[in-house]
This record gives structure tokens, C-alpha cells and sequence, in this order.
């Protein structure tokens, strides 16, 4: 037989030894498998993978990333109102202000439109409408997390005021400390506990309606040295003296604001014995328009401050910290004595401070002020009754909390075309027939999604805390005050 004859024979007779041990080894796979079988407990009973795999035809399977990646159970939120065409309507007008003036590098929104500055407060209120903007369906899951994610980087490295606490303004596009210009403050120019109270009220929200960020938002205040801040039962701010550049801690906040962010702290478990009620030594009552309207006495001329009676206060205190018997008759007078005037002289009323469209571009428009009745006024105390205007944020506040009130109709019709679709709700319209108030802020259009978002779910503390969701902190990390000592 030649060679390649020999070489045709081995290859003709390898199939048949191939299939010979393959017939062998299924039959030893099997007698081993019948073995371990009779003694081994099922794939079922020991939880393994294996379980997981065998089970595939299973009809009531639950491991797929189809359930694994659902939301968390929100039941305990209570039973989510629906919202009306027209509600959707307004949070897709309000959220189009976001989409313009978000900044991806950092996570932050504008504070005014194209204006790439921002504040904490103003950081809160961006964070309401991202989260009421994910709720309605503006925007996806994948979108909203990239947007928290962002925002937290941000918060968690940034830089802080005397190494305490967040800058009163930082520039939105680099997350770098600024001034009221927006110009660099390597230093920074201070700390407003008020602004803070802001953003822990939404980071809250955020971590209860989201718990996967709980941790998160916990981590990011706990980087703050808040000893200075919150103490003796009230709420302080830090400010270098232009002149002397020495740090100056001054008591901060006044009847209204004072109480909706001492509320939040006092939530954390600070001492807020006196900022968190409405019935303490500063508050004084006057009569306007036959009802009785609660001020803060503490005289400017010694603090520096003015106690500003607006809507914002008791409407942000009652949307988030929840209505109680303390802020309930306070809230009914403020809304009452807005629509005392409106009856009296004709003028729709809802008065709250706002940025403006032209110089002096903020005022605080006011129920009462620095002695005065229905008083326009910058924070220095000049006078601008000229450019009175009703406020967007403030009218739509009051028809939510209202809205089996007559008022509330006629609040709502005034100001429900004051929008530019293509870039958010507008400030407010001119009592004087000036036309509309054209600034568009963060604030304006973080309350708008902020109110939808507690018509659909009620107030956001009491509710989160009824769920075991609010966040929960360790004081102590927060009154270390290492920096105390710097100047």
C-alpha cells in the first residue's frame, strides 16, 4: 500500500473511535449527573446562579433587568393627583427654562436667563424642577441622572467660603467662586444659611422620592462647617468687612424666610427654637385693609436687614415644610389681604420680590416694609413704586393653596399668558400697564414645576417623613468648625 493509501486508511477509521468515546462519556455525564441528583438539595433550594438559569421558562420569573431596573416602590407617597393638560402645558413652558440654561460641565443652571451665575438658592430651585420635570415625563431616566450626577460632582468638590460652607455665588459654567458680578472671588464673599436651608429642602425630596441619592445628598452637606451658622437657636451669616476683610457672623433671616428655613434645619436636628417659629420675640402684627398682617420688629438701621412681607415665604413654608396651625391663619391673611386691595382699587395683587427688566433689575415688592404699606423697594430701601408688578410666582402660589377661592380664578387668568414658549415663564406683568416683566429666572420657573409637583403628591416634607425617607444627619460632622480660626 503506498503512503498515501496508509494516510486514507487512518482517516477512514477516525470517525469511528471519535464516536465510540463520545457515546461512552454521555453515558458517564448521565450516571453522574442521576447520582448528584438523588443527594444534592435542587438549584432552588440552594439559591445559587444556577437556579436563576434553570428557571427560564418560568412564567413568574423577576430576575430580568426588565423588573431589576425598575424605580423604587414611591407607594408610600400617598396617591399621586393627576395633572391637567393645561398643568402640563405649564411645566413644559417652565422646563424649557432649564433646558436653556443648563451648564453639563458642571450640573448648575443659570440663575437669569444667559446669565452664567448662580446661588444655592437658586441651585435649589433648579433641582425642584429637575426632579418635577423627570416626574411628568420631560425628561427620561438616563437624562435626569446625568443631570443629578453632575450637579453632585459639582457639590461635592467645589470650592467653600473660608473652607465652611458654599459661597453665596459661584459662576454656573465653571462651578468657580464669584461675586454678584460674576467676576473671580478667589476668596469668595460669604455664606447665606438661608440659601442653604434652600437646597437641603430639595435634596431631601430628592433623596425620598429618589433613595438612591439619599447618601449623596447627605454626603454633600455633611461637607459643610456649620457651627457658626446654626447656633443659639438661629441661623447666621458669614461676610468678609470690604474694609477691614475681617469675617463678620451676622444673624440672618426675618419673619417668613426665616421660618421656612428654619423649619429644614431644625428637620436635620439643629437647635432652631427661635428661627423655626412664627410666634417668637420679633414678630409684631399691623392692620391693612382691616386684616391683621404678622411683621418682623427688628429694626434695619441697627441689623441692616429690612423685613420684606411677601407671598414667596409662606407659600414655599406651606409647599414644602407643610401647613400647620402655627403658619395656617398667617398664610389665610397674607392671601386675604392681597385680595382686600384687588377688591378696594381694582389692581390684581401678588406681590413678591423679582428680578426685573430693566434697572434696578431686583426689588422686593411687598405687602409691607420699613414701616410702610404696599412699599417697592431695593435692598438698600430706595423706593420704586413706579415699577410695581404682579408676580407670576406669587399669583400661581396662591391659586394652588387656594383654589376654591373666587381671587384665585382671577389670579390665575391674569398671569397665564405671561410666558415666552421657546424660554420660560416671565416674572410678572407691570401694575401700570407697562406690558409684561420680561426677566426669566430659575426661581419663577423652579416654583411653577415645584407647585405642580406638590399638586400632584401634597407637601414634601410631611410626606417624605411618613415614607422614613428624609434625610437624616450626623450633627456632629457639621459643628467641627476647624476653620473658625481663619481669616
Amino acid at each position: 500500500m503506498t503512503e498515501h493509501n496508509n494516510k486514507q486508511q487512518v482517516w477512514t477509521r477516525r470517525p469511528v473511535h471519535i464516536g465510540l468515546a463520545w457515546l461512552t462519556g454521555i453515558l458517564l455525564a448521565t450516571g453522574i449527573i442521576y447520582a448528584i441528583t438523588q443527594t444534592a438539595p435542587t438549584p432552588h433550594q440552594t439559591g445559587s446562579v444556577w437556579s436563576l438559569l434553570s428557571s427560564s421558562n418560568s412564567a413568574s420569573r423577576n430576575d430580568t433587568f426588565c423588573a431589576l431596573a425598575q424605580a423604587p416602590d414611591n407607594s408610600c407617597l400617598g396617591n399621586p393627583q393627576g395633572l391637567c393638560s393645561k398643568d402640563l402645558e405649564m411645566a413644559k413652558v417652565a422646563w424649557k427654562y432649564f433646558e436653556n440654561n443648563y451648564n453639563p460641565k458642571t450640573g448648575l443652571y443659570n440663575a437669569a436667563d444667559k446669565y452664567q451665575s448662580t446661588t444655592m438658592w437658586d441651585t435649589g430651585s433648579a433641582l425642584a424642577a429637575t426632579i418635577a420635570a423627570h416626574d411628568f415625563g420631560l425628561i427620561d431616566e438616563k437624562d435626569f441622572d446625568e443631570r443629578i450626577q453632575a450637579m453632585f460632582k459639582t457639590l461635592t468638590t467645589m470650592e467653600l467660603f473660608n473652607k465652611e460652607a458654599p459661597n453665596k455665588v459661584y459662576h454656573a459654567g465653571t462651578g468657580a467662586m464669584v461675586d454678584y458680578r460674576n467676576q473671580p472671588a478667589p476668596d469668595g464673599i460669604g455664606v447665606s444659611a438661608l440659601d442653604l436651608a434652600r437646597i437641603i429642602s430639595w435634596l431631601n425630596t430628592l433623596g425620598c422620592m429618589h433613595p438612591k441619592y439619599a447618601y449623596p445628598a447627605k454626603k454633600a452637606v455633611e461637607r459643610w462647617d456649620l457651627t457658626r451658622l446654626i447656633k443659639d437657636g438661629q441661623m447666621f451669616g458669614l461676610y468678609r468687612d470690604p474694609a477691614t476683610k475681617a469675617m463678620v457672623v451676622a444673624q440672618e433671616g426675618r419673619l417668613g424666610y426665616e421660618q421656612y428655613a428654619g423649619k429644614i434645619f431644625r428637620e436635620l436636628g439643629y437647635d432652631q427654637r427661635v428661627s423655626a417659629t412664627y410666634n417668637n420675640e420679633f414678630r409684631e402684627t399691623i392692620n391693612i385693609y382691616d386684616v391683621p398682617v404678622a411683621y418682623d420688629r427688628r429694626d434695619p438701621r441697627d441689623l441692616g436687614a429690612y423685613n420684606y412681607v411677601v407671598t414667596e415665604s409662606y407659600a414655599m413654608d406651606a409647599v414644602e415644610n407643610g401647613i400647620d396651625a402655627e403658619n395656617q391663619p398667617l398664610l389665610a391673611n397674607i392671601y386675604q389681604v392681597q385680595k382686600r386691595r384687588w377688591e378696594e382699587t381694582g389692581v390684581v395683587t401678588a406681590v413678591s420680590e423679582d428680578n426685573i427688566d430693566q434697572k434696578p433689575y431686583f426689588l422686593y415688592n411687598t405687602i409691607f416694609t420699613a414701616g410702610l404699606p404696599w412699599n417697592t423697594t431695593t435692598d438698600k430701601g430706595v423706593r420704586y413704586d413706579n415699577l410695581k408688578t404682579i408676580s407670576v410666582k406669587a399669583a400661581m402660589s396662591m391659586a394652588l393653596l387656594f383654589p376654591d377661592d373666587p381671587y384665585s380664578k382671577q389670579l390665575a387668568y391674569t398671569v397665564n399668558t405671561a410666558y415666552d414658549p421657546e424660554r420660560g415663564w416671565y416674572s410678572g406683568i407691570y401694575e401700570n400697564g407697562g406690558g409684561y416683566n420680561k426677566a426669566i429666572t430659575a426661581n419663577t420657573n423652579g416654583i411653577i414645576l415645584s407647585l405642580l409637583l406638590h399638586k400632584k403628591y401634597g407637601e414634601f416634607y410631611p410626606t417624605c417623613k411618613r415614607c422614613q425617607r428624609g434625610m437624616k444627619l450626623d450633627v456632629a460632622k457639621t459643628q467641627t468648625c476647624d476653620a473658625c480660626a481663619v481669616k
